[in-house]
């Protein structure tokens, strides 16, 4: 016990240390209020002690300054400052979590409910007035409870987006998890870069450290994904990728655009809850896509087939001429854009899947019905052939795009193709 510091006379009880910073000057010890018999974090800051340095008061300000002005569930709220004959002392709401690169393995799901919880955090400190920068988010600093609460610490690296980088401390961040940028001059996509690397460390299980063994041979911050993850689904690989760009450019602009993008990737599996039973959690998850992927190449096997009847019947019944085939490529078009626009209504809640099922299906009714009054039964026989061979396109284009187990291109393309021929065969037969 002699060798915690007394801070009695200031109203607290140190009983234990949590952790040393890097910079050796910086102790994070567990305390208790004496006032109220709380529990409490209490972060000191030793300056007079060898192995640390002043530029640690630079921080400890900045930290003051920046947690006295935040509210949010998920950052350990400031309580005190303590000034000692030694440095200062800073007090926090006590959490009773671990750092997230010391917790225990991740499944895919959690990793993205912690993403999307940082997310918001960020989103939170980056709509401050001015906008607050972290710029030291690793494995260290986010904290997980056991019901998977996600706590977001250690201000002291952060830095107001307004002020000059030269007013900022010299320490920006964990190596290798700070963005590129972030040794000049931080930004709001740099604090995403973290993010990423936190989430790939999660996902991989491997240490900062290891991690960056998988770096790319011409760019020391970009790392080789297709090799770190190669069973990720691709969405949410596609996603990471952004997150982790070493360009600024390529990167999400800020937390809100990041979050937005992270909302639209595929939820299909979001429905798969956690339980004790996590071989039958792993199964659904195995088992799920490639059902998907069945169904949707059914689909577009079944509407090829009447898409190709459809030309044929047009073709026997209907006098083509270039003014009916005109017609017939804008009918398909218009319909391409509606049934797209209903597809971007229907990701929403239930009220808005509603209203793109309505619009995916009146619009062609109302195109086909309209042309056979306007322009009589041949037209109308020949856009309904439009609208067939136009939601084979659509209906092609999403199987595209859904994520599978092997996201090779050409095997998805092969298949594709193959529903198409197998579509068009049948179609010349009905």
């Amino acid at each position: 016990m002699s060798d915690y510091p007394d801070l009695t006379n200031y109203g607290y009880q140190i009983t234990a240390e949590l952790g040393r910073n890097r910079e050796g000057g910086r102790i994070t010890w567990s305390a208790i209020a004496m006032e109220t018999n709380t529990q409490v974090a209490v972060k000191q800051f030793c300056f007079a002690q060898a192995n640390s340095s002043w530029s640690g008061y630079k921080a400890h300000a900045q930290e003051i300054k920046i947690l006295q002005n935040l509210n949010h569930p998920g950052i350990p709220k400031y309580i005190d400052s303590i000034e000692t004959e030694n440095g200062f002392c800073l007090v926090q709401e006590y959490i009773s979590a671990a750092p997230c690169g010391e917790f225990r393995t991740l499944t895919v799901v959690e990793v993205k409910t912690v993403a999307g919880k940082i997310l918001d955090m960020l989103i939170y400190l980056q709509q401050q007035t001015p906008p607050v920068l972290h710029r030291d988010l690793s494995t260290n600093n986010i904290l997980l409870t056991k019901s998977l609460d996600v706590y977001l610490i250690d201000f002291g690296f952060s830095c107001l987006d307004s002020e000059d980088v030269s007013t900022s401390s010299i320490f920006r961040g964990t190596p290798g998890f700070i963005a590129p940028e972030q040794i000049i001059q931080a930004v709001k996509a740099s604090d995403l870069y973290s993010l990423g690397i936190v989430l790939i460390c999660l996902l991989t299980q491997k240490t900062i450290t290891e991690l960056l063994s998988f770096t790319t041979p011409d760019d020391p911050y970009q790392l080789d994904l297709e090799q770190l993850l190669p069973n990720l689904e691709p969405d949410f690989f596609a996603w990471l990728a952004k997150m982790t760009n070493a360009k600024v450019s390529q990167r999400f602009a800020d937390a809100l655009s990041a979050k937005q993008a992270f909302d639209e990737l595929d939820s299909s599996l979001t429905w798969v809850k956690d339980t004790e039973n996590s071989a039958l959690t792993k199964d659904l998850q195995l088992s799920f896509r490639p059902q998907l992927q069945a169904v949707t190449g059914i689909a577009v096997t079944s509407v090829t087939a009447i898409a190709t009847w459809s030309i044929s019947f047009a073709y026997s019944q209907v006098e083509l001429s270039f003014v009916s085939v005109g017609i017939a490529v804008l009918a398909a078009l218009a319909i391409a854009v509606t049934q797209l626009g209903a597809a971007t209504i229907a990701s929403g809640d239930s009220q808005a899947r509603i209203q793109g099922f309505v619009l995916s299906t009146l619009v062609p009714l109302l195109l086909v019905g309209a042309s056979g009054l306007i322009w009589g039964a041949s037209e109308a026989v020949i856009i309904s052939a439009a609208v067939v061979v136009a939601e084979v396109c659509l209906l092609s284009y999403y199987w595209g795009q859904l994520p599978s187990k092997n996201p090779s291109r050409l095997i998805r393309g092969g298949f594709w193709l193959s529903a198409i021929a197998i579509g068009i065969t049948a179609g010349l037969y009905i």
